[in-house]
């Protein structure tokens, strides 16, 4: 056993039961990119983050090449990117490239707690080029007009540039009426 397998069970064993999940640790970076966005160090802050993110991205670049190079690294590496913590790294360090599609269902998926705090279905009807087409729930899954403005806003805003977010109006499914609930004569 080499010292770096020693450090890395020592890592495994005390951070069992005390790791955040992914989507734990995922939310708290798009909360943190967002304070970001609005504070007053934001040149700096985005400065600094595009430095440390240069910085991992060539010890990523580094670690896949060598891994490519020897055929069981290469076997390695493809199981890796199975895992979403593996992908979601090698994406946001721009590695593996995904299409539109995916970018597009990777920020409809951010905003997703959002969405069922307000009860409000939202759905990618397709990706077409550089337009994405959404639709919103009707009847009680549909947003107040102010709340659809809101969520159409924050969607273009995390959309990657060049992707243009367009609504497109769900077919109404009709209003369900009982039989038991329709009567023939006067009133009762």
């Amino acid at each position: 056993m080499t010292a770096l397998d020693d450090a890395a069970s020592d890592v495994a064993a005390s951070d069992v039961g005390r790791q955040p999940s992914f989507e734990d640790l995922a939310a708290r970076v798009d909360q943190l990119r967002d304070r970001v966005r609005h504070s007053a160090e934001h040149a700096l802050l985005e400065e600094t983050l595009e430095a440390i993110t240069d910085f991992n991205r060539a010890g990523l670049v580094e670690l896949v090449q060598v891994l490519r190079a020897d055929p069981r690294g290469e076997e390695l590496l493809f199981s890796a990117i199975d895992r979403p913590e593996v992908m979601a790294l090698l994406v946001a360090h721009g590695i593996v490239r995904v299409d539109r599609t995916m970018e597009v269902l990777r920020v409809v998926d951010q905003l997703r707690p959002y969405l069922a705090a307000s009860s409000v279905q939202l759905d990618v009807a397709r990706v077409d080029g550089d337009t994405a087409y959404v639709s919103f729930g009707t009847g009680c899954q549909a947003p107040t007009p102010a709340l659809r403005a809101e969520i159409l806003s924050a969607l273009s805003a995390r959309m990657p540039s060049g992707i243009a977010v367009v609504e497109e109006k769900a077919a109404s499914g009709g209003a369900f009426v009982p039989l038991t609930s329709l009567r023939v004569g006067p009133p009762a």
